[in-house]
C-alpha cells in the first residue's frame, strides 16, 4: 500500500491521469528498444529494460524537477550543454526549451549510438533542427586527450547511468579508452558562453570543473544543475561558490517545483521526504533564477505543441 501512495503522489502521474491509469490497469510496456513520444511530442527510443528507458516509456518524463528547471531557465539565444548526455532526454528537453544550439557529450559507445539514433528521430520531424543539436562521442574531464570509462558490466544493462571516469576503480567492471575535452575547450567552440549547463557525469564533476574553473570564475555558464548525493555543503557546491555562483537545492512538489535556498532546508526535506534533494542549481544570477522557477504548474506539461511554438518550427509532411 506504502508503495502505491507513492506512486500515486507524484505530478508526473497525477497531471497526466492517462499515464497513472496505464500504469495501473494497463498492460506492461514491452521489453526492449521502443519509441515513444514525449510530452513535447518528440519522438525518443528508449530501452524499456533499463531503469531510466522504463520510466519514460510510462510517463515520459524522467528526472521532472531537472526537466521542469531546463525549461524555466533556457532563453531563446541559449547554448545548451547536455554533458552526460546518456540517450539525450535532457537535450531533448532543451529543444523543446527553446534553446538555439545544443552540444550533447555521451562517451559510452553504445550509448552514444542511442544519442545518435534519437537525434536522427527528431531531425526526421524536424528537419530544420538539424543545425540545432550537435552530438559528440567524447567525455567531458580534465584534459583533451583520452580516459578511461568504467562500468559494472553485469548491472549496467538495467541502468545506462552507471559509467564513471572516477568509480568502480574495483570489483567486477568492464574498461572502455574514451577521448576527453574539457568545459573551457567545449565554450570556445560556442562563442565563449553557455546559458544552461545539464552535468550528471557519476562523480567527476569536482574534478572538471576545477580543470575549468577559469571559465566558471569569470561567469562564462550562466546556470549550472547538476546532481549531488552530499546536500548544499559538498565539496562541488563550495567549489561552485568560490566561482561565484549561488546554489539552489531543486525539488518538484505536485503544486510545481520548489527552489531550497539552504543547507539546513535541504536536511529539514531529506528527513521527511523519501525522495530527498539530489539535484541542484548553481547560478550567476541568483534573482533570475528565483524569478524563472517561481509560480505552480509545470511547463514541460503545459502546452503540447511547445517544440513548434518554441522553435517556430513546422513537422515533416508525408504525401500519401
Amino acid at each position: 500500500m506504502q508503495n502505491i501512495v507513492r506512486s500515486v503522489n507524484k505530478p508526473e502521474y497525477l497531471l497526466q491521469p492517462g499515464a497513472l491509469l496505464r500504469r495501473v490497469f494497463g498492460k506492461h510496456t514491452e521489453e526492449g528498444l521502443v519509441t515513444v513520444e514525449l510530452p513535447w511530442k518528440l519522438p525518443i527510443e528508449v530501452n524499456t529494460s533499463e531503469v531510466m528507458g522504463r520510466t519514460i516509456a510510462h510517463h515520459g518524463l524522467f528526472e521532472m524537477s531537472v526537466v521542469e528547471g531546463i525549461f524555466r531557465l533556457t532563453e531563446p539565444d541559449d547554448v545548451f550543454l547536455d554533458v552526460g548526455a546518456n540517450i539525450g532526454y535532457m537535450s531533448s528537453v532543451a529543444i523543446a526549451a527553446g534553446a538555439k544550439k545544443i552540444f550533447s557529450f555521451e562517451p559510452h559507445p553504445e550509448l552514444f549510438k542511442h544519442l545518435d539514433k534519437n537525434r536522427s528521430l527528431w531531425v526526421g520531424v524536424y528537419p530544420t533542427m538539424s543545425a540545432s543539436i550537435c552530438v559528440n562521442q567524447m567525455a567531458v574531464s580534465t584534459h583533451k586527450g583520452t580516459a578511461h570509462l568504467r562500468f559494472p558490466e553485469k548491472d549496467f544493462a538495467g541502468n545506462y547511468g552507471l559509467a564513471s571516469l572516477d568509480r568502480w576503480q574495483d570489483g567486477d567492471f568492464k574498461e572502455v579508452e574514451v577521448p576527453t575535452i574539457t568545459l573551457t575547450e567545449i565554450l570556445e567552440q560556442c562563442d565563449g558562453k553557455a546559458g544552461v549547463l545539464k552535468i550528471d557525469i557519476e562523480g567527476h564533476e569536482l574534478a572538471t570543473f576545477n580543470a575549468s574553473l577559469d571559465v566558471l570564475s569569470a561567469g562564462r555558464i550562466r546556470d549550472i544543475i547538476f546532481e549531488d548525493d552530499h546536500g548544499m555543503e559538498s565539496p562541488v557546491c563550495v567549489l561552485l561558490r568560490t566561482a561565484g555562483y549561488t546554489i539552489f537545492g531543486l525539488y518538484k512538489t505536485i503544486f510545481g517545483p520548489v527552489l531550497l535556498e539552504t543547507a539546513t532546508d535541504v536536511i529539514r526535506l531529506n528527513e521527511r521526504s523519501h525522495e530527498g534533494c539530489q539535484n541542484f542549481i548553481a547560478s550567476r544570477d541568483p534573482m533570475r533564477v528565483k524569478r524563472r522557477m517561481a509560480g505552480h504548474g509545470f511547463r514541460c506539461l503545459a502546452h503540447p505543441n511547445v517544440v513548434e511554438r518554441s522553435l517556430k518550427l513546422k513537422p515533416l509532411s508525408v504525401s500519401a
